[in-house]
């Protein structure tokens, strides 16, 4: 199966390549296309130079390398869309650059890109993973050119795997011993499903006893208030001392409960220049694995509902993944009732949200 990587040079872009070559997703016969994502960049010929760079340091793994900047050619088995527009990294900007018009700025390059990918491939449609935020938007919009099951979005799944480690980290074990969700939105409604949460290991009394420790008496209901919270108080530490701030921030975010931290960790590590390209690209590379592999998998993500658990829209749930996203997990029994009303609070939100982005200015 061949792989494109759309926004190819860009930080997060690039790491993505360099992590499918380093894992050796591909094989030798098999193609990795590097994509640009801006039609008028000004270093059309940067990815050559990426290209050429890759072949000299992976020479004896690496893919064939296939580059191009017209998205008509795209010709990915799995698509990753990792370019568009994101926020700067100075904290004198914080405030001064919004979900919406982050929003607005990437919906040009959604619409671009769907519409040549749907037109192009209509009898045989990639798997489509959407990176670039907001990744809701994207689901949304890649979902009206292609078959809704082919679209996935990332911000689920990252945030449940440093949701599983954020709590690992607070028993002292390794990630693969917990298993938990986060879902909702990639941003400031996603929700903490704590009831999903099992420790291999730990009987039921005991995970009782830990969880109560480390969730350091915030409840559910009272989650989404303390992420606005401490978040106010991120920017404000970030805007007092510009040398300082954002290390002192990310110091701040160390004492918070492991749920505030899969929110706001990455939001002061953005703001230290470092960015979390690092933990996207990995995420990114295990969600392409999976999909090559096309075993059935359970994980959370952004999926398209049309009236599975009574959502619609894009919203991050479980899902089951075989090459494609197969079903929906029902969510009946499976969840706290105020779980289940945070979701479909959520979800409103979410779409609500995506009318006000797609109208036109």
């Amino acid at each position: 199966m061949d792989v494109t990587i759309v926004g190819a040079g860009g930080g997060c872009g690039r790491e993505i390549v360099k992590q499918i070559i380093q894992q050796r997703l591909l094989e030798n016969r098999e193609i990795l296309q590097l994509v640009g994502s801006n039609p008028h960049s000004r270093r059309p010929h940067q990815l050559l130079g990426f290209r050429a760079d890759l072949q000299d340091a992976y020479a004896e793994i690496i893919p064939e390398i296939n580059v191009t900047d017209d998205p008509e050619r795209i010709i990915g088995d799995v698509v990753v869309i990792a370019g568009g527009v994101t926020f700067g990294t100075s904290t004198d900007e914080i405030g001064a650059a919004s979900r919406d018009t982050l929003a607005r700025s990437n919906l040009a390059v959604f619409e671009r890109l769907a519409h040549s990918i749907g037109r192009t491939r209509p009898l045989d449609p990639p798997v489509v993973i959407i990176v670039t935020n907001p990744v809701e938007l994207g689901v949304k919009i890649f979902s009206n050119y292609l078959p809704r099951e082919n679209v996935i979005g990332m911000g689920a799944f990252s945030d449940s795997s440093r949701f599983r480690w954020e709590i690992a980290s607070e028993l002292g074990i390794r990630r693969q011993r917990v298993h938990g969700y986060m879902l909702g939105e990639h941003g400031s409604g996603l929700i903490p499903m704590w009831s999903s949460v099992r420790v291999h290991g730990m009987t039921a009394s005991e995970w009782r006893l830990a969880e109560r420790r480390i969730r350091r008496g915030l409840t559910t209901e009272g989650y989404h208030e303390a992420l606005a919270h401490h978040q106010a108080r991120l920017i404000a530490l970030m805007k007092s001392d510009r040398e300082l701030g954002p290390a002192k921030a990310l110091a701040y975010v160390t004492d918070l409960p492991p749920d505030l931290r899969v929110a706001l960790k990455p939001f002061a590590i953005h703001y230290t220049h470092a960015k979390t390209e690092t933990a996207t690209a990995v995420a990114t590379m295990e969600l392409v694995k999976a999909v090559l592999e096309g075993r059935d998998i359970e994980i959370a993500a952004q999926f398209m509902h049309d009236g599975e658990n009574g959502l619609h829209g894009p919203v991050g749930s479980r899902v089951i993944l075989a090459g494609n996203i197969q079903r929906v997990v029902p969510s009946k029994d499976i969840y706290t009732d105020t779980e289940l009303a945070l979701i479909a609070e959520v979800s409103r939100r979410i779409n609500a949200k995506i009318a006000e982005w797609m109208e036109p200015a």
